[in-house]
């Protein structure tokens, strides 16, 4: 769904439903981000919703509010795991010229330099976690987690992770499984946009720039 910033819209009742968690508008640069917190009663209803500033960098309070509301109208499974919980939730505001956007042609020998290296997440998300790659393997890690994928470049801006490992215990299941990604963009401080899809239920955009 599309925000646009002039023009009013409607959220509806998203009962036991992914989360929509990226829109496209006209008023950020590239990827600007919306941190909130939020708690789920006994029953599977969202109980509460609250905005974190300290993580938050879309300023547009129109669609902040839109958004939160969103939230709100929430429900999970009454026997959800996520009921009597409280957890934080980040939702990406996304320059519209990135929806459909392509890498250009003229931007495909650049790609070369992002299959060697340490890289980091340069969206606002996953601040804390380091990507180390080389030919075969991708390694991610955080003070707190390890994931380790095998990567293969399918041509000049595809490549596709498999996961091989994971310390988190109740992501085993994904072992096996592939993120297909696309670079469809490459910024003037030479960080990258992709799209990735894993399952083809989560699809993210964001940016990884190089830091060696």
């Amino acid at each position: 769904m599309r925000i646009v910033t002039c023009i009013c819209f409607l959220f509806y009742l998203n009962i036991n439903a992914q989360i929509q968690d990226e829109f496209f508008v006209d008023d950020v640069k590239t990827i600007d981000i919306l941190t909130v917190n939020f708690c789920v009663d006994n029953l599977g209803k969202t109980s509460s919703v609250v905005v974190i500033p300290e993580k938050t960098t879309y300023e547009n309070q129109q669609n902040i509010a839109k958004v939160v509301e969103y939230q709100k109208n929430i429900e999970y499974y009454p026997d959800s795991k996520l009921r009597n919980k409280c957890f934080d939730f980040i939702f990406k505001f996304i320059n519209s010229k990135f929806e459909n956007k392509k890498l250009e042609k003229s931007k495909f020998s650049k790609c070369k330099e992002f299959k060697n290296g340490t890289f980091k997440y340069n969206d606002g998300s996953y601040l804390d976690i380091i990507i180390e790659r080389d030919d075969k393997f991708q390694i991610e890690k955080s003070p707190t987690d390890f994931s380790k994928y095998q990567i293969e470049w399918t041509d000049d801006t595809n490549y596709v992770l498999t996961y091989l490992e994971l310390s988190n215990k109740k992501l085993e299941y994904l072992i096996g499984e592939k993120i297909y990604v696309e670079i469809i963009d490459i910024l003037e401080d030479g960080s990258y946009v992709y799209k990735s899809n894993l399952l083809d239920r989560t699809l993210i955009t964001g940016i990884i720039k190089r830091i060696n």
